[in-house]
């Protein structure tokens, strides 16, 4: 009786793996499996992190320098901070307190020290090496949080340029993790908005029909329309991205989200 036992017993074990095992082959085919997936997923995941990342950088970053935005009128005791530092000398082609205003605004903001850029920072598209100087495109000034800032009075409106994540630290790109405020007429700090997408051929025009009296022609050509547009190659692509940003708009496709598809 118990070698039968003992034969059932071994003939529903060997049942149970035959059925319920997997062969080394099988187990192989399916981490390839496994593997293949993994490498078509793992770098939309990385990159929806990362995107996540800046967005939550680029809100702080808004927040600290509208918060020295406002110390920075409080302490230099101003009715308008436009009408009384973005004034411009033309006599002698200067804004004359423009110094008066960096070091109050950088002292709110306790810079720390100096931010140096390895490589140069390229466009919004990353079709080329970035151009701004309706802002700054390498903001040198390093915040205790590690972002970087700069101040640019031009076009007699301040420019405030924020590196949100750094300049030791990627994409470096205009629209991705640099990004350009205006202080506008009610001392607000607003986001810069693209005006108009260019064609390469309107772009041409401006430049063919250029009056070099007035101001630079690459400047004016780089710039125009405050550019943030994946179709765009001019040099200030990402300008006009702040606003795009602060409302989580793509410049090209409003039915998309901005951080989520970042080009």
């Amino acid at each position: 009786m118990e070698h039968h036992s003992n034969k059932l017993s071994s003939f529903l074990h060997t049942s149970l793996v035959h059925k319920y095992g997997f062969t080394l082959a099988e187990v192989l085919i399916t981490l390839g499996i496994i593997g293949v997936v993994a490498a078509m997923t793992m770098p939309t995941l990385i990159n929806r992190t990362q995107n996540k990342q800046l967005e939550t950088a680029f809100k702080k970053a808004y927040s600290v320098q509208s918060q020295a935005l406002l110390y920075t009128k409080q302490s230099l005791g101003v009715e308008n901070l436009n009408l009384s530092f973005a004034d411009y000398d033309a006599a002698n082609k200067v804004y004359p307190h423009k110094m008066e205003f960096q070091n109050e605004y950088y002292k709110q903001l306790k810079v720390a020290g100096q931010c140096k850029y390895d490589k140069p920072v390229r466009n919004y598209s990353n079709t080329a090496d970035a151009y701004i100087d309706l802002g700054n495109h390498n903001p040198d000034r390093q915040l205790p949080d590690g972002s970087c800032c700069s101040v640019n009075i031009n076009g007699m409106v301040i420019n405030i340029t924020v590196d949100i994540n750094g300049a030791k630290k990627g994409p470096n790109r205009v629209g991705h993790d640099i990004f350009v405020f205006r202080v506008d007429s009610n001392d607000k700090l607003l986001p810069v908005k693209m005006s108009k997408k260019y064609t390469e051929d309107e772009l041409k025009d401006i430049e063919n029909n250029f009056n070099s009296e007035h101001s630079d022609v690459n400047s004016t050509v780089s710039q125009a329309g405050s550019p943030c547009s994946v179709d765009s190659s001019q040099k200030g692509n990402g300008l006009g991205c702040s606003w795009y940003a602060m409302n989580d708009i793509n410049p090209d496709d409003e039915t998309k989200g901005y951080w989520v598809s970042l080009p």
